[in-house]
């Protein structure tokens, strides 16, 4: 049994990229001018598909994010077909809580790129310093699940949902805008297509453990729930100020794969979640997909409703298993 424990364990660690998964460098793309227009400035951050940079037109002067997919991936031609062909879907959205695509193509050395809006603003991260009012919670999910409905709608899936990929700008009244960025790795979800579960020709699962739901880490075939599942996640920290889980990436993703997240009160002694929110989070989080809230569209008129009427709300959301998750197996302490 020890064998195959240790057998699973590699193939997650290798379809997670955990434990020595290597690369070429990101390219240093700052101070070129690429794709004939875009001056790039600066360097925002790195992923694990591509590396992010500020850039500028240099006829209109407007602002743009530029995503540069990460060098070993030129010699994989499937893996760029689907790059090219998915950055034109994406292109095609149209939404205020998405941020959207405005160019692509590539620089004199292969390396493949997306360009975006510039959203400007703090990621939800930066604001998730601690737990956040419920009703601020509910006032930044509502937008994220009309832009999932909406790129959902379009059959495309994020598969990397989390909060460093939401960019939260300020409106003219002061009202918190979120918008969701990085859809340079969504998937078009076709009828069978296997592919749109990992990187072709790598067999490296796209996503992030701590928000990956359970079929995304076995790299089995996947649908718009698992953006649900992300969002259910950033829920419930949003809530709890802390994730469901601690851990190393191995560990979240296997705690994702067997347990349900124990109850807030437990998680972090002391804070008192608002009780629908909780069970909303739950539910996006299901493992089982026939447990899952279906659609983002269901989950946002679940949130309307709790508006006018919490305890229908929270009576639509269904009985959740309480003593089930205080059974959840503890991981380790890493503050230790």
């Amino acid at each position: 049994m020890a064998d195959d424990d240790t057998i699973v364990d590699k193939r997650l660690r290798t379809r997670l990229g955990v434990g020595g998964v290597g690369g070429k460098p990101p390219p240093d793309l700052v101070g070129r001018i690429v794709l004939d227009r875009y001056l790039v400035e600066d360097k925002l951050g790195a992923g694990a598909t591509g590396s992010v940079f500020r850039g500028r037109h240099t006829h209109l002067g407007r602002e743009v994010a530029i995503k540069a997919l990460h060098p070993q991936y030129i010699d994989e031609p499937t893996m760029i077909g689907r790059f090219r062909r998915e950055a034109r879907a994406v292109a095609r959205l149209s939404h205020a809580n998405l941020v959207a695509v405005l160019d692509v193509g590539e620089t004199d050395d292969g390396t493949q790129l997306i360009v975006f809006e510039l959203a400007n603003g703090p990621t939800l991260r930066e604001l998730m310093t601690g737990p956040l009012p419920a009703d601020r919670v509910s006032r930044l999910v509502k937008p994220l699940l009309r832009g999932l409905d909406h790129a959902h709608a379009a059959r495309l899936i994020h598969r990397d949902l989390k909060p460093d990929n939401v960019i939260v700008e300020t409106g003219t009244d002061g009202s918190e805008i979120p918008r969701i960025v990085d859809f340079g790795i969504a998937a078009l979800s076709e009828p069978d297509d296997e592919s749109a579960t990992k990187l072709t020709g790598t067999g490296m699962v796209i996503g992030t453990p701590l928000y990956m739901a359970p079929e995304q880490a076995k790299a089995e075939p996947i649908d718009h729930r698992v953006d649900l599942f992300a969002l259910g996640v950033m829920v419930y920290e949003m809530l709890a100020g802390v994730p469901p889980f601690d851990g190393t990436a191995m560990e979240i993703a296997v705690a994702n794969i067997s347990s349900d997240p124990p109850p807030i009160a437990r998680r972090t002694p002391g804070i008192v979640p608002d009780p629908f929110l909780e069970a909303f989070a739950r539910k996006l989080m299901a493992r089982n997909l026939a447990d899952r809230l279906p659609t983002a569209h269901d989950a946002l008129e679940l949130l309307e409703l709790a508006d006018r009427d919490p305890d229908l709300a929270l009576l639509r959301i269904g009985p959740i298993d309480v003593a089930r998750a205080l059974a959840v197996i503890s991981l380790p302490d890493r503050s230790r």
